[in-house]
């Protein structure tokens, strides 16, 4: 799916199949319309120069010019960010599971995921507060 994603980011109709197969029927594309949209598009971005990237393609594409193509644009630019975050969860999975994993209920677990996966909120969190907070709580663990 990345490299037909990627593929799609340079306007390669035969090369992105893959991606534009699996969203036509989701997002109604005109498979035809598509192709000739890329093409156009295509065209348009190489007068202006040789190379262009993706911002030169955001910038160019509008929804009421290029209806198919804006469509899987929108999808194709929010993949890489839902890719990463899952790779990210995983792999803060296997370091706490991997640390942890003899003593820990499936509660903590995923309570201790969230932190580690979410350590941009995280950070910002006054942690001498929630010792505080944790202070004042009676606590009583059950022993059995």
């Amino acid at each position: 799916m990345a490299s037909a994603v990627d593929n799609f980011f340079s306007l390669d109709f035969e090369e992105s199949q893959y991606f534009i197969n699996h969203y036509k029927d989701l997002l109604n594309i005109e498979i035809k319309s598509l192709m000739a949209e890329m093409i156009v598009a295509q065209n348009s971005l190489k007068t202006l120069n040789q190379k262009f990237d993706i911002q030169d393609l955001k910038k160019s594409v509008e929804k009421h010019v290029y209806p198919n193509l804006y469509k899987l644009l929108q999808v194709a630019l929010t993949l890489p960010i839902s890719s990463a975050t899952c790779e990210r969860s995983f792999s803060a999975l296997r370091k706490i599971k991997t640390w942890l994993r003899v003593s820990m209920g499936q509660e903590r677990l995923t309570d201790l995921s969230i932190l580690y996966i979410e350590k941009d909120l995280t950070n910002k969190i006054d942690i001498k507060e929630v010792i505080c907070i944790f202070a004042q709580t009676e606590r009583r663990i059950m022993l059995e």
